[in-house]
C-alpha cells in the first residue's frame, strides 16, 4: 500500500496547480469543472480554510490527486460547496484509492469521495471490500456529432411537436423571441448579472438558493468573464422583446461545454421559455463546437432526458479506514430500517400494487416491463409467463410488485417467493434458463424511490429472511439501485460474482470475421466442410412456420444424443421457441446428415442483435464437427442476413466461446439479509466470516511468510 501525501490549501491549489493542470489533462480529459483556475476560484470564495490537497506518486510520476476537508473528527468529504458538480477527484484506477483512507490523520476512519463521474478518472469502478457507493444524481449528454437536424429528428415526437407549439405559440402572441449568445468579456459580467436578477426572481430566490444570494455572484462573474477573455466563457439569452425571460451559463474548454446554470421567468411558463433557449443553443453548437460534446452536470427528470444522447449516474462512494466501522455503519442502517420502512409506507405520492400473474398486468405495467427487456432474449411479459408455466413450482409465489408515483409507472419488480424452514425466502423471478435479470425500472429511478417498493414488499411477506437476485449487470442502473435501497431498508447485501459473458461488437463484416478467426479454426471450418458437404450434410435454419415442429423435435432429439444433462425443466426450450418463432426472432440452426439431426443451435435474433441461447451435437457424428460447422453457419447468416451490431453468447467461460468472441463482461448477484430475523442473522454472520476467511487465505497466498520451517541453532563454540 502506498501512502498518499498532503498539504493544506489556503484559498488555491498554489504551487500544485500546474502539477494538477497536467493530471486533468491526462485523466480528466482537461475537464472545465477541474481546471485549476475554476477550482481556485472555489476555493477562494467558498474554502473555510480547512481544506488539503492529497497526492500520490509511485515510480516517481503522478498517480492521483483530490481536494478533501474534514467533516468532522472522525470523517473527511471531498471539497465539494453547491457551485461544484462534479468532486475534485483525480485517480486512473480505483486501487489507487485504497491507501487514501489510511492517509487521513489519526482518528479518521470514513472518507466520503462525492459526485464522482463514471467518464472521469477510476473511482467509479467495482467496489471492493470497505468502500460503498451510491447513486447521486442522473445526469446527461448531448455529443455534437453530425448535423442539428440529424440530432433533432432523432428526439421523440412529443418532444418534437411541443416545441412546435412553443414556438408558434411566442410568434403568435407577439412577443417577438430573440436569441443572443454573450462571449465577450465585456459584456459578459453585465450578462451574469442579469441572470442573477432572472433567477432571484423566481423560486431558487424565494428558497436562497440563487447565485444573488451568499457571495455567489462574483464567483460566476470572475470565472465566466476570465473564461470569456480566453474564448470559453458564454451566456446564451432569451428575450421576449426588452424582457429577458431565460438564460443559462455556460463553460467551455477542451472537448466539453458544461451547462454551470439555468433560469427562466415562471411568468412565461406556458411558453417553455428555458426549453426554446435550449433548443437554439443546442442548433447553435451543433455548428460552432461540432464534434464536442455537452454535459448536463443535473439531476435530470424523464422529460430533459429526452433531449439527451446518453445518460450515466453521478455517484457517492464512502472508504472506511476499518472492517469494523463499516459493520457498526450497516448495523446504523438496520437499526434505521423499519423507521424507513414506515416513512416509505406512508408517503402518498406512492402506491404499490402486487400482481399475480403476466395476464393480470396493466398495460402500463406490460409497457414498461416490454421496454426494459428489448435488445434480450430472457426479459419480456411472454418470457415471464413462459417460466412460470413451465419452470415455477406450484408452491411458489409469484409477484409483479409495480410502483407508481403520481399515478405514473416507475418500477416493475418480478418476483418469487418459496417458504423455507417456516419463513420466507424471496427471489427474482429468474432461475439458470435466465441470462440476464432485468427490473423494468425507470431510468431517473432512485433509492428513495424504490424503498417504498421494498417496504411493500417486506410488509407481504413478514419474516422473509433472505432476497436473491440474479443474474444482473453489476453497472446497471438497477442493480446500483437495488444495492442501495436495501442497504437503506435496514438489509444487509453481499454481491458476487456470478458468471462470465462473452460477447462480440461486430460490423457485420464476415469475411473480416473469419480471417481473424485462430487458424485451427479456419482449418476445421474448411477440411469438414468439405468432408460434411461430401457426406451428403446439409445446414438449415428455421425461423417458424410449417417446419417448426419437426424443427423442434429434431432439437430434442439431437440432444438427447448429446453430452449434455437431460433439460430439468423438458417444456421451457419449446415454449420458448415457439414463442420467439411466433415474433419473428427464431434462428433454430439444424445440421442434417443422412436424414438425420446431427447438430443444433438455438438463436434469438433481436433489436440488433444475435443471442445464442442453446446448442448441442450429437457424439456419434462428432467425427465431422457439425457443431463447428453449424455455428459458422448462423454466425454468417447474423452478419450478412440480419446485419447484427452484437453477438453475445450468453452464460459461462466456457474455452470455446473465446474462439468465436473477442469481449467478455461478468454478471452477478446479490443476496441480502434481514438481520432483524433469526435465519437472516445467521445467513448474513456466515457470508461475513466466510468472506474475510477467504479474503485471509487470500492475503497469505499474495505474501506468504520468508521461513515456512525451523532452522537449528548452531552449537555454541
Amino acid at each position: 500500500m502506498t501512502r498518499w501525501q498532503s498539504a493544506p490549501l489556503r484559498g488555491g491549489l498554489g504551487s500544485h496547480a500546474e502539477r494538477w493542470d497536467a493530471l486533468n489533462q491526462r485523466i480528466g480529459g482537461n475537464h472545465p469543472l477541474l481546471d485549476s483556475r475554476f477550482v481556485d476560484a472555489l476555493l477562494q470564495h467558498f474554502g473555510r480554510g480547512d481544506e488539503h490537497l492529497f497526492w500520490l506518486e509511485q515510480h516517481g510520476q503522478l498517480q492521483g490527486m483530490c481536494i478533501l476537508r474534514p467533516h468532522s473528527r472522525m470523517r473527511w468529504a471531498s471539497f465539494l460547496p453547491p457551485q461544484l458538480q462534479l468532486g475534485p477527484t483525480l485517480v486512473a484506477e480505483r486501487a489507487q484509492l485504497e491507501g487514501l483512507c489510511r492517509s487521513l490523520p489519526a482518528g479518521a476512519v470514513q472518507l466520503d469521495l462525492l459526485c464522482n463521474d463514471p467518464l472521469v478518472g477510476g473511482v467509479n469502478a467495482v467496489t471492493r471490500p470497505l468502500q460503498l457507493h451510491s447513486n447521486h444524481a442522473l445526469t446527461m449528454q448531448v455529443t455534437l456529432q453530425g448535423s442539428f437536424e440529424d440530432y433533432w429528428s432523432a428526439r421523440s415526437r412529443s418532444l418534437q411537436s411541443n416545441m412546435r407549439r412553443y414556438q408558434k405559440r411566442a410568434v403568435t402572441d407577439g412577443l417577438a423571441p430573440r436569441y443572443t449568445e454573450v462571449s465577450d468579456p465585456a459584456e459578459v459580467g453585465e450578462a451574469v448579472a442579469r441572470y442573477a436578477a432572472l433567477e432571484g426572481a423566481s423560486w431558487k430566490g424565494r428558497e436562497g438558493t440563487a447565485i444573488s444570494h451568499g457571495g455567489q455572484l462574483p464567483f460566476y462573474q470572475n470565472v465566466l468573464v476570465e473564461a470569456a477573455q480566453q474564448g470559453h466563457g458564454r451566456v446564451y439569452e432569451l428575450w421576449f422583446g426588452e424582457r429577458l425571460v431565460a438564460s443559462r451559463l455556460v463553460l467551455a474548454r477542451g472537448s466539453m461545454l458544461v451547462m454551470m446554470k439555468t433560469a427562466y421567468d415562471a411568468e412565461f411558463a406556458r411558453y417553455a421559455p428555458g426549453r426554446l433557449l435550449l433548443h437554439d443553443l443546442l442548433r447553435r453548437a451543433f455548428s460552432q463546437f461540432a464534434g464536442q460534446v455537452i454535459e448536463f452536470y443535473t439531476d435530470a427528470d424523464q422529460n430533459l432526458l429526452e433531449w439527451g444522447t446518453a445518460q450515466r449516474w453521478i455517484q457517492h462512494d464512502t472508504l472506511y479506514r476499518y472492517s469494523a466501522v463499516e459493520a457498526l455503519a450497516k448495523l446504523r442502517q438496520v437499526l434505521g430500517g423499519q423507521q424507513r420502512q414506515r416513512q416509505a409506507l406512508a408517503n402518498g405520492r406512492y402506491t404499490v400494487d402486487a400482481i399475480g400473474s403476466v395476464e393480470a398486468l396493466p398495460d402500463d405495467a406490460r409497457a414498461c416491463i416490454e421496454q426494459a427487456g428489448q435488445g434480450s432474449s430472457d426479459a419480456g411479459c411472454d418470457w415471464y409467463r413462459n417460466l412460470i408455466e413451465t419452470v415455477m413450482d406450484c408452491d411458489d409465489v409469484v409477484r409483479f410488485y409495480v410502483l407508481r408515483r403520481d399515478g405514473l409507472v416507475q418500477a416493475v419488480l418480478p418476483l418469487h417467493a418459496v417458504q423455507h424452514s417456516g419463513g420466507w425466502q424471496l427471489h427474482a423471478l429468474s432461475n439458470f434458463y435466465t441470462s440476464l435479470y432485468q427490473p423494468a425500472f425507470n431510468p431517473c429511478l432512485k433509492a428513495a424511490d424504490l424503498l417504498v417498493l421494498l417496504a411493500a414488499v417486506q410488509r407481504d411477506f413478514p419474516g422473509a429472511s433472505h432476497l436473491t437476485m440474479k443474474p444482473m449487470d453489476p453497472s446497471s442502473h438497477a442493480y446500483q439501485v437495488l444495492l442501495d435501497a436495501l442497504r437503506k431498508l435496514g438489509w444487509l447485501p453481499f454481491e458476487y460474482f456470478s458468471f462470465g459473458n462473452w460477447f462480440l461488437t461486430t460490423d457485420s463484416n464476415w469475411p473480416a470475421y473469419l480471417a481473424a478467426r485462430p487458424g485451427a479454426v479456419r482449418s476445421t471450418l474448411k477440411r469438414m466442410g468439405r468432408k460434411f458437404s461430401q457426406a451428403g450434410g446439409t445446414l438449415e435454419i428455421v425461423t417458424g412456420g410449417a417446419r417448426l415442429p419437426e424443427a423442434i423435435a429434431a432439437y430434442e432429439a439431437v440432444y438427447a444424443h448429446s453430452w449434455k444433462v437431460p433439460e430439468p425443466y423438458p417444456a421451457f426450450l419449446p415454449g420458448l421457441m415457439r414463442l420467439c418463432a411466433a415474433q419473428g426472432s427464431l434462428r433454430l440452426g439444424l445440421a442434417w446428415l443422412d436424414g438425420k439431426a446431427v447438430a443444433a443451435q438455438f438463436w434469438i435474433v433481436r433489436n440488433g442483435k444475435a443471442m445464442i441461447y442453446k446448442l448441442a451435437y450429437d457424439e456419434s457424428a462428432k467425427p465431422y464437427a457439425p457443431g463447428t460447422l453449424l455455428s459458422a453457419h448462423l454466425m454468417q447468416h447474423v452478419m450478412e442476413v440480419e446485419q447484427v451490431q452484437e453477438v453475445d453468447y450468453l452464460q459461462g467461460d466456457d474455452p470455446y466461446k473465446q474462439l468465436w468472441m473477442s469481449e467478455r463482461r461478468e454478471r452477478w448477484g446479490i443476496v441480502a439479509y434481514q438481520p432483524r430475523t433469526l435465519a437472516g442473522l445467521a445467513g448474513a454472520l456466515h457470508e461475513t466470516i466466510g468472506r474475510a476467511t477467504r479474503r485471509l487465505r487470500q492475503r497469505e497466498r499474495a505474501h506468504p511468510p520468508r521461513h515456512t520451517g525451523w532452522r537449528r541453532a548452531l552449537p555454541e563454540q
